[in-house]
């Protein structure tokens, strides 16, 4: 199962989609949501699995080539910002829901971790 995961600039989880089922590439996942489909994709940043997704990505290095001085200079400017949706991710995989072994029929993972992700923008709202 895959969840793809957004937050602002300034690291406050901002979106969790359902669970994408099965073993799918993270540009299938976020197509799969149709998250893109309403939000300009480019205002999004995201690593080199969503590469041709309109989004802001780090540039990959050509096949038996170097990245320019450029590229690699962007890429540690998108990297910056990236290092704060990678703590928003570390922190959501803490939940003790996600840390812990599922002890229910996976069958009910969807529903459960849908339910846990609700529950905590609530808690956000009534802040």
């Amino acid at each position: 199962m895959s969840v793809q995961v957004a937050c602002t600039l300034d690291g406050a989880l901002a979106w969790v989609s359902d669970p994408v089922t099965g073993n799918h590439h993270d540009s299938y996942a976020i197509n799969d949501t149709g998250v893109l489909a309403s939000l300009n994709p480019g205002d999004w940043i995201g690593d080199k699995g969503y590469v041709g997704n309109g989004m802001i990505t780090p540039y990959k290095k050509p096949k038996g080539g170097e990245l320019t001085e450029w590229q690699k200079e962007y890429n540690r400017q998108v990297n910056k910002i990236r290092w704060v949706v990678e703590q928003v991710i570390a922190n959501l995989k803490t939940w003790r829901i996600l840390h812990t072994d599922y002890r229910r029929p996976l069958a009910t993972f969807t529903e459960t971790i849908s339910c846990a992700i609700g529950l905590h923008f609530y808690r956000i709202a009534c802040e």
